[in-house]
């Protein structure tokens, strides 16, 4: 081994360090409440409640009925008990007859995907990717001053290690957006269309990704995208029931949803002093741009698979510091697919030709 090899394999060791480290100040420090995913109010529990409530034949977006489990801050701050598409709900009918069990696996499971994830970004990355890594785990000093939080050391308000132990759904949209970047750059467009179209049906934002697909005229992901969400999308009819669904589309037409200090409205609010209710449209707007972004760019599949994500997290007026974590996808392994059109698999710039192999050194890996 070189020197440089070396020096390489200490900041692989470094990053995965500040990784557990970030984790450790978040559970012990920041949000210590974070580590019990049975309380009253955490994600979990709000996905467990959703669930009971289908399973008891009552309101699944309000309002809550007697022996429903209690949502803190609603009604009040949140203009529904869950604000996720019914599908959520519907996954979890069967969770929610074990309790307690079942939002603690949950919650273990996002810490390990999102945990696991960044430890083999760190393990196997290539230098770039590294360093990406590294502005990640860096990213919460700038959203703790937008916030206007303290920042006593590395690892408060890191979108990583919050994201992690919240039990939120932002954990399985990332393993998810790795799957979709993997499976295209190794050729599996069915497998990269369904991702995408369970992703969407979890979390509209996602709904995104579509786009992109079609910017890559990559017609097989696009068909099994559509497929994907036409079926997921009659099981949420069938699990969650007509009225469930119709109060959910009112819920998102109808708004109502105070934006969070990161998003596109909150940010015009606190920055330019605009008013909430006109830097409300700012969300849209930032919409439109980012999918006039993504056609612009398509040409480079990573950058213009970075620019959907980040219009997956703008697209809503709610962003909090968890939603960064999806950034993590952008740094999937693979040299991905080229320019637009190699989905089609023809000729020498096709997906399978571009993409690298997973194994061996160098090889990239608050709700």
């Amino acid at each position: 081994m070189g020197l440089g090899a070396w020096a390489l394999l200490l900041v692989r060791i470094a990053l995965v360090v500040i990784v557990l480290g970030e984790v450790y100040v978040t559970a012990t420090v920041q949000l210590p409440g974070l580590m019990h995913p049975t309380a009253s109010g955490t994600d979990a529990s709000n996905y467990d409640a959703a669930g009971q409530r289908l399973n008891d034949g009552h309101n699944l977006y309000g309002p809550l009925l007697p022996g429903d489990r209690p949502v803190p801050r609603y009604p009040g701050a949140f203009p529904a008990p869950l604000l996720s598409p019914p599908l959520v709900a519907v996954m979890w009918r069967p969770l929610a007859v074990f309790g307690d069990p079942s939002m603690t696996i949950w919650w273990a499971m996002d810490l390990a995907l999102v945990v696991g994830a960044c430890v083999a970004l760190a393990a196997r990355g290539q230098r770039w990717t590294l360093g990406g890594l590294l502005v990640l785990l860096a990213l919460g000093w700038p959203l703790a001053r937008v916030l206007s939080e303290p920042f006593h050391y590395l690892g408060y308000e890191s979108p990583i290690s919050i994201a992690a132990l919240s039990g939120n759904l932002n954990g399985y949209l990332t393993a998810l957006l790795l799957v979709i970047w993997w499976a295209t750059s190794t050729g599996r467009p069915r497998l990269a269309g369904i991702a995408a179209g369970l992703a969407a049906v979890l979390k509209l934002g996602p709904f995104v990704l579509a786009w992109w697909l079609v910017v890559r005229r990559d017609w097989p992901a696009v068909k099994a995208f559509v497929a994907t969400v036409i079926v997921l999308g009659i099981v949420g009819l069938l699990g969650a029931g007509l009225a469930a669904n119709l109060a959910f589309a009112r819920l998102t037409l109808g708004a109502g949803i105070t934006p969070t200090p990161l998003s596109i409205p909150g940010i015009l609010n606190t920055w330019l002093g605009m008013d909430l209710h006109r830097a409300g449209g700012g969300t849209i707007v930032a919409t439109i741009l980012g999918l006039a972004v993504i056609y612009a760019t398509g040409r480079n599949a990573r950058i213009s698979f970075l620019v959907a994500i980040l219009v997956v997290i703008y697209s809503s007026p709610v962003v909090l510091t968890g939603n960064f974590v999806l950034l993590l996808a952008a740094l999937g392994p693979g040299a991905g697919p080229g320019r637009v059109g190699a989905a089609a698999g023809s000729g020498p710039t096709s997906v399978t030709a571009l993409a690298m192999p997973l194994s061996g050194v160098g090889a990239e890996t608050r709700t």
